[in-house]
């Protein structure tokens, strides 16, 4: 008796455990998507904003002060004041960041090659 309730429950674990995986196991869109998630909060309440010249990065002005995302190396990275540099994104070959008022389009490569492509919706500010 003991032993088909554990075959029953053993049987009902692996009934769950296959869809799990396979919506969990791409980690690069679980990056991306937190990525995505942590940018979408940083743009909200921002007074001023800015792309750099060749699009690989932007600063923008908040009440925590100049903040700067940006790529170095293989990170989308985050710097406020020019201190710390938390990294957003990793594992990337290239971004570029285009201004489309009041959008921000954000274009990555990723190192294996697949791009991912996203608009995000900036907080009202003085141009």
């Amino acid at each position: 008796m003991i032993f088909a309730l554990f075959a029953q429950l053993f049987s009902l674990f692996f009934y769950w455990k296959g869809p799990i995986e396979r919506q969990y196991t791409d980690h690069s869109a679980i990056a991306w998507e937190m990525f995505a998630a942590d940018f979408q909060a940083e743009l909200t309440t921002i007074q001023s904003l800015e792309v750099h010249q060749n699009g690989d990065g932007i600063h923008f002005r908040t009440d925590r002060g100049l903040i700067a995302i940006e790529q170095r190396n293989h990170v989308i990275r985050k710097s406020i004041d020019g201190l710390g540099h938390v990294p957003f994104l990793t594992n990337i070959s290239s971004v570029q960041f285009s201004l489309h008022h009041p959008l921000l389009v954000v274009y990555v490569t990723m190192q294996d090659g697949t791009r991912k492509e996203r608009d995000f919706i900036i907080g009202d500010y003085s141009r």
